[in-house]
Order: structure tokens, then C-alpha cells, then sequence
């Protein structure tokens, strides 16, 4: 028979094996670079990728700096768009419409009007109502120097009676933009 002293030795020399083989496990597995896990890599040497580049360009400079000034113009009116969004479409009757007031520099005079009168003459329901918006995609639809469409798809977790009342829903929103003082601003929003 084994003594119970022998026993508890060799349940804890047991255990202190296992967090050992558990340790170096983790460290194997913590050390794999992301080039041993997808396999290796191809490489190319410099002839080759001599033939892939073509030796005169098809893009003229002129090209080049109209895309580089379209893609700056619409990096612009994306995260101009996903900022509004997230506060235009996230309403409280708590917060009493400071959805809408936070975003009215963002918008165009004349939105920007609407949205005001709007607010001095809404009523929040008496009974607990929320939404908050969160933007899925963006995607510019069409963009002039003056004038840009834009079109977000959201999820919105709209709250009824309680803020444990809540389901969840996807809406997209369309805005318009222009150009105002050299600034876009938002001239219109549609949810659809």
C-alpha cells in the first residue's frame, strides 16, 4: 500500500507535469508567426515584377491628382456622414431632441432651419422611447464638386416603454450634401 504522504507527492508531481505540458503548449502556440499559419508565401524577384509594371505609365499625373483630390473629397463626406448618422438617428425623449441640436452645425442653412423649427415645435412622447444607430456601410453614390450623395445602411436598437423593450433593426438613410463656404454640410436626410 501506498502511504497517503507518497500519494499527495505524487499527485502534485502529476499536476505540476500537466501545468508544465499546458505552459508549453501555450507558448507554441502563442509564438506561430502569421506566415506559418497560412502556409508559405510565393515570392517574386525583381524581373518579375519588371514585367508586371508596364514602362509607361497609363495614368497621366493630372489623372492621378483628380483621384487623389476625389478620393480626399469623399474620405470627407464618409466620416462627415458616419458622425451625423450615429447622432442624427439616436433619440432619448429624456435627452429632450439634443440628437438634433448636437448635429446642426453639420447641416446646411436650410436644413439646418427645418431641423430648428422642428424642435420648437415636437413634442416628446410621455412613455420611455429610445434609438440608437450604429453604421453598417457607407457608400458614396455620386459626388460632384458641389454636391454628394451618400448612402448608409445602419442597425438601429430602438427601445419602447422601457429600455429592456428592445428590438433591433436595419434602416438605411440617404444624404445629400453641399458645398457651403468651402465646407460640405448635410442638405438633406431620408430614412428609407
Amino acid at each position: 500500500m501506498i502511504s497517503r504522504r507518497k500519494r499527495t507527492i505524487f499527485i502534485l508531481l502529476a499536476l505540476l507535469v500537466l501545468l508544465l505540458l499546458l505552459l508549453w503548449f501555450l507558448m507554441a502556440f502563442l509564438s506561430r508567426t502569421p506566415e506559418t499559419e497560412s502556409g508559405p508565401t510565393e515570392t517574386t524577384t525583381e524581373e518579375e515584377v519588371d514585367d508586371v509594371i508596364p514602362s509607361n505609365p497609363t495614368i497621366s499625373e493630372e489623372a492621378v491628382e483628380r483621384e487623389r483630390e476625389t478620393r480626399n473629397g469623399s474620405s470627407d463626406v464618409i466620416s462627415l456622414s458616419k458622425s451625423f448618422v450615429e447622432r442624427y438617428g439616436s433619440y432619448s425623449n429624456e435627452a429632450e431632441f439634443a440628437n438634433l441640436v448636437d448635429v446642426l452645425p453639420l447641416m446646411s442653412d436650410s436644413f439646418a432651419s427645418e431641423t430648428e423649427d422642428f424642435i420648437e415645435s415636437a413634442v416628446a412622447p410621455e412613455e420611455y422611447y429610445g434609438v440608437s444607430t450604429q453604421i453598417v456601410t457607407v457608400s458614396v453614390l455620386s459626388q460632384s464638386e458641389s454636391q454628394a450623395t451618400v448612402l448608409l445602411t445602419t442597425q438601429r436598437e430602438e427601445a419602447n416603454g422601457s429600455p429592456q423593450n428592445t428590438s433591433v433593426y436595419y434602416q438605411d438613410i440617404e444624404l445629400v450634401f453641399v458645398k457651403e463656404g468651402g465646407e460640405w454640410r448635410v442638405n438633406s436626410a431620408t430614412w428609407r
